[in-house]
């Protein structure tokens, strides 16, 4: 369980969260709703010690490995897609087979300058999921994604997450419902549901 106790989180004067508290179930996948600005990165953030919160306590993800997609792909540029997944630990074996998950096989050897927006975040997506954190972070992880190549990242990630604690940032309704996950939305009433 990862429990979250009157989180509130302000950037100078703008309050972005105010008094947030929740309880999630480890093992499963909770979509972060809500319009642009509304704090979801920042939760995300804080849920993974990344932030610290003004006032309020996280707890549940002491000592657990964590695996991320950024908003920003956060590509290594002066290394190949394979180097960038073996960057962070992943075996070459491991790199190739979750490339061609993503479907960039033939591309192992092209860097980050070399690819589509897209592609690029699929590479971001195969890195996150070789790693197989204990708990996966992933913040608007479709972006620039065609629809077909949506479809296909979200069919591999409900394969992929099954079983394991994901937290996806989104403001589309529609995936949290692709994903078949819990979601917690962030608005001037925060529910979980």
């Amino acid at each position: 369980m990862i429990r979250l106790e009157n989180i509130s989180k302000a950037f100078g004067d703008k309050r972005v969260l105010e008094d947030i508290s929740a309880d999630f179930s480890t093992g499963g996948t909770v979509c972060i709703l809500g319009v642009s600005g509304s704090g979801k990165t920042t939760l995300m953030r804080i849920i993974s010690g990344l932030e610290k919160p003004d006032s309020g306590t996280v707890s549940g993800i002491e000592g657990l490995r964590c695996s991320f997609v950024f908003q920003e792909n956060r590509l290594l540029p002066w290394l190949t897609l394979v180097q960038n997944l073996c960057a962070v630990g992943v075996s070459r074996e491991s790199a190739l087979e979750y490339l061609k998950k993503v479907g960039l096989s033939g591309e192992e050897g092209s860097y980050p300058g070399q690819l589509s927006g897209g592609m690029a975040r699929r590479a971001a997506l195969a890195r996150a999921l070789a790693y197989s954190g204990d708990v996966i972070f992933l913040d608007e992880p479709f972006a620039g994604l065609d629809a077909q190549t949506k479809s296909d990242m979200i069919q591999l990630l409900k394969s992929e997450l099954s079983g394991k604690t994901a937290f996806v940032v989104t403001h589309d309704t529609a995936d949290a419902q692709l994903l078949e996950a819990e979601t917690f939305t962030l608005g001037n009433n925060q529910s979980l549901g």
